[in-house]
């Protein structure tokens, strides 16, 4: 997904589920930031404490830096695409699946942890992940054959000219970039550029980028063909309605936003409380928005400020600016005590990315039966 849902849609949907304005900021700007954080870096302080920046970040057209074998393990499949832990073999079980039990696993332990310093921005890196279910499924976050997709495959469903058009510059991705969205080794033979399969160099797909960022669009309906329909079992080809998937992903986050209020009373907003039913038929009209992301978070503020989500009108979503974030955590080596940090929305982000990437790397997926790490 786009800034237009982990950003504005997560704070809007925050805020109908029951969070005040300053906890739904919070957990937006968490949610958006994990596309953000992209440096694992250390702040020093004179104390001798050491920041780490935890890289939560993947960018589809970084492709160089992406096809590291460790930031996949790491930074695609915990942050990105969760594993859905269907099939019989690791690279069948790490490909993502929508709203999968593992999913819902991590959403009850992390709103377990509603109590935590942290909890807020563990909260919006839940809303991200588990929103990216609904986005990313089919295909996983290691580079891997089950990722590809058959040249020329890609099309869509209905005339609309906006989305032609971004048609055409998906066609000027996959010229720069190849037709799977770059080339890399596969993830089980590293030492290895290609893969041999009867008789032909097979190279793999990492993520979703044979199909560009079509999966991240909320408008989009369109097709596909899996390249290896025999790795997949019920056969090759794919329609998705992003819509449908979207609005589903738009229930979830609320539920759980409001499951989180009721075990924070002290960031509950029971003004804006709503239930999902009630702004289901908004929600659907914002999704179907067509256009490029600034208009579509856009509609997201439009509709917030005429109070149609909340039922408060005037309200506006604060702006994002990752730098903010950067900035902060940079000036932790000017505090004057090191044990501040522990207070600042940085820090909290860093501590809770952390426990997310260890709890699912270390926990959630062994007890999955997938052991990765």
């Amino acid at each position: 997904m786009d800034i237009d849902m982990h950003y504005y849609g997560t704070y809007a949907l925050a805020r109908a589920g029951g969070l005040t304005a300053d906890a739904a900021a919070t957990v937006a700007f968490a949610a958006e930031y994990v596309d953000d954080s992209a440096k694992e870096e250390i702040i020093h302080h004179g104390s001798g404490a050491g920041f780490v920046g935890e890289a939560t970040a993947h960018h589809p057209t970084a492709l160089i830096p992406n096809n590291n074998l460790d930031d996949q393990r790491r930074v695609w499949v915990p942050f990105h695409f969760l594993p859905g832990g269907e099939g019989n073999d690791l690279s069948a079980k790490l490909i993502c699946r929508k709203d999968s039990a593992i999913a819902q696993q991590m959403v009850a332990h992390h709103l377990g942890l509603a109590d935590a310093e942290f909890a807020l921005e563990l909260l919006g890196i839940t809303a991200h992940v588990y929103a990216d279910t609904f986005a990313h499924y089919g295909f996983s976050g290691v580079s891997s054959r089950r990722n590809r997709v058959q040249a020329g495959s890609i099309e869509l469903v209905g005339d609309d000219p906006f989305a032609a058009e971004q048609f055409e510059a998906i066609k000027a991705f996959f010229t720069k970039y190849g037709i799977q969205g770059g080339v890399f080794e596969n993830f089980r033979k590293a030492m290895r550029a290609v893969i041999t399969e009867g008789g032909q160099a097979v190279v793999a797909a990492l993520g979703h980028g044979a199909v560009a960022t079509y999966p991240d669009q909320p408008y989009l309906h369109w097709t596909y063909r899996y390249e290896n329909a025999d790795l997949w079992g019920q056969g090759a080809g794919v329609e998705r309605d992003n819509a449908t998937d979207f609005l589903a992903g738009s229930r979830a986050l609320h539920g759980m936003f409001n499951r989180f209020a009721q075990k924070r009373p002290d960031v509950r907003d029971l003004r804006t409380e709503r239930t999902f039913d009630q702004i289901a038929p908004v929600v659907t009209e914002i999704i179907g928005t067509v256009g490029p992301r600034e208009r579509r978070w856009a509609t997201w503020q439009a509709r917030l400020r005429a109070g149609d989500l909340t039922g408060i009108p005037g309200e506006e979503i604060p702006a994002y600016d990752p730098e903010q974030h950067r900035r902060e955590f940079r000036s932790l080596a000017n505090l004057a005590d090191s044990r501040e940090a522990r207070m600042r929305p940085i820090h909290r982000f860093q501590r809770a990315a952390a426990l997310h990437r260890n709890y699912v790397l270390r926990d959630l997926l062994p007890a999955n039966d997938i052991i990765l790490v």
